[in-house]
C-alpha cells in the first residue's frame, strides 16, 4: 500500500473575521496581495500594518477589522497560499487525462513540481518561516498530497516500472528526490540553476524506477501543474 506521509492531518485554521459583504472581501482581497508582496520585495521587517494597508490603499481600521495584528495575517497567508495550490492540484488530478503520458514524461513532471513547490517555499514564502512560532500545516498538508498524487500517477506506469516492488520504489524514490531537492536548494555553494537540478533529479529517479537512464537526455518540456495557477 502506497503510504508516502502516513495520515495527512487538516490544518488549523487561521484565525480571521471572515468578510460577508462583496466590499469587504474586496478589501480583504488586497490586503492579502500587498502583504504578499511586500514579503516578497521586503521580507518580513517590510510587513507592517501601515505598509499593507497604503499599498491596498485601504485603512488601518479594515485590516484591524479582519486581523488581532501582524501574527494573524502570517498564520492567514501561510494556511491561504497552500491551501489554495492544494485545490488547483486537486482540480489537476481530477481533470487531467494522465493515461496519455509515458513514465518518462511523468518522472520529468513529478520532479519539475517537487523542485518548485520546494523552490517556492524556500524563496518566496521565508519570511513566513522565518516568524517565531510559526505553523507549516497547510505546507505539510500540501507537500502530503503532492506525494501521494504524485505516487499514483507513477504507479499508473506500473507495466514501466521494472523495480521488483513498483510501490516501495515510487515511496523511496519520491521521497529521495524531495530530500536531495531540498539540500540543494539550500545549498551556498555550487548550487544548480532549476534546470540541471532537474535534469538530474530525473535521471536519479527514473533510473532507480527501471534501471535505465539517459544523463543525456533532452527534457522532453512536461509541465503539468503550477504551483501558483
Amino acid at each position: 500500500m502506497l503510504d508516502l506521509e502516513g495520515t495527512i492531518a487538516a490544518p488549523k485554521p487561521a484565525q480571521i473575521r471572515a468578510p460577508k459583504q462583496l466590499r469587504s472581501r474586496r478589501t480583504l482581497e488586497r490586503i492579502v496581495a500587498a502583504s504578499l508582496e511586500l514579503l516578497e520585495t521586503e521580507g518580513l521587517t517590510g510587513l507592517t500594518v501601515h505598509k499593507v494597508v497604503a499599498k491596498a490603499g485601504s485603512s488601518v481600521g479594515s485590516f484591524y477589522a479582519r486581523f488581532d495584528g501582524k501574527e494573524d495575517l502570517l498564520d492567514y497567508l501561510g494556511e491561504r497560499v497552500w491551501t489554495e495550490a492544494l485545490e488547483r492540484w486537486e482540480v489537476a488530478l481530477e481533470t487531467r487525462d494522465w493515461s496519455t503520458l509515458s513514465l518518462d514524461e511523468v518522472v520529468e513532471g513529478s520532479v519539475g513540481l517537487l523542485i518548485d513547490a520546494q523552490r517556492s517555499r524556500s524563496d518566496y514564502l521565508k519570511a513566513l518561516d522565518w516568524a517565531s512560532g510559526r505553523q507549516n500545516d497547510a505546507y505539510e498538508r500540501f507537500r502530503g498530497e503532492l506525494l501521494l498524487g504524485l505516487g499514483r500517477l507513477l504507479l499508473g506506469q506500473r507495466k514501466s516500472i521494472t523495480h521488483p516492488d513498483p510501490e516501495l520504489a515510487v515511496r523511496i524514490g519520491l521521497r529521495a528526490i524531495l530530500g536531495t531537492v531540498d539540500a540543494e536548494i539550500r545549498a551556498t555553494e555550487d548550487r544548480l540553476d532549476r534546470d540541471s537540478l532537474a535534469a538530474e533529479a530525473r535521471t536519479l529517479l527514473l533510473g532507480y524506477l527501471t534501471g535505465n537512464a539517459s544523463p543525456a537526455a533532452q527534457p522532453i518540456g512536461v509541465d503539468f501543474f503550477d504551483v501558483w495557477g
